[in-house]
């Protein structure tokens, strides 16, 4: 009977330590279950911020090109402007150079005319000054001849 108590005793103890045993078993299996789960939901999420990452990358990239884009089309249009205007200067300058060279070609032409205008004048007036005067022109020449002769 003692014997029976005691085996009695002792399965209740294993009975009551397998318990415990099967308790912490199932606690460490729910542990670990748990942490596989927040590991799983850890890796989603850097696979999240990884994906997030990368797509803002290349919206940066995208931004980035395409600004430089932006960038070297406005140069283009600056070059453009900055060439058409040195060549519309250009082209006003040799355009005022040929106005004012013509405008020198009239001014020696009317220079010419008139010279020859006052040349033509003064021949007219020294005609006649000698037509109303042809005593003393006579004169003046009879008094270089005799000068002539006597060597004075």
């Amino acid at each position: 009977e003692a014997k029976k108590e005691e085996l009695e005793s002792n399965k209740d103890e294993l009975t009551e330590a397998a318990n415990a045993k099967k308790e912490d078993l199932a606690s460490a299996a729910e542990a670990k279950k748990d942490a596989e789960a927040k590991k799983e939901e850890l890796e989603s999420k850097k696979d999240e911020l990884v994906e997030a990452a990368n797509a803002k990358k290349e919206e940066l990239v995208s931004a980035a090109e395409s600004k430089q884009e932006e960038l070297e089309s406005k140069k283009d249009e600056l070059t453009e402007a900055a060439n058409a205007k040195t060549e519309d200067l250009a082209s006003a300058a040799e355009a005022k150079k040929e106005d004012l060279e013509s405008e020198k070609g009239e001014l020696a032409e009317a220079a010419n005319a008139k010279e020859s205008q006052l040349a033509s004048a003064a021949e007219t007036k020294t005609e006649e000054l000698e037509s109303t005067q042809p005593a003393k022109t006579q004169a003046k020449k009879t008094n270089q001849k005799r000068r002539g002769k006597t060597g004075q």
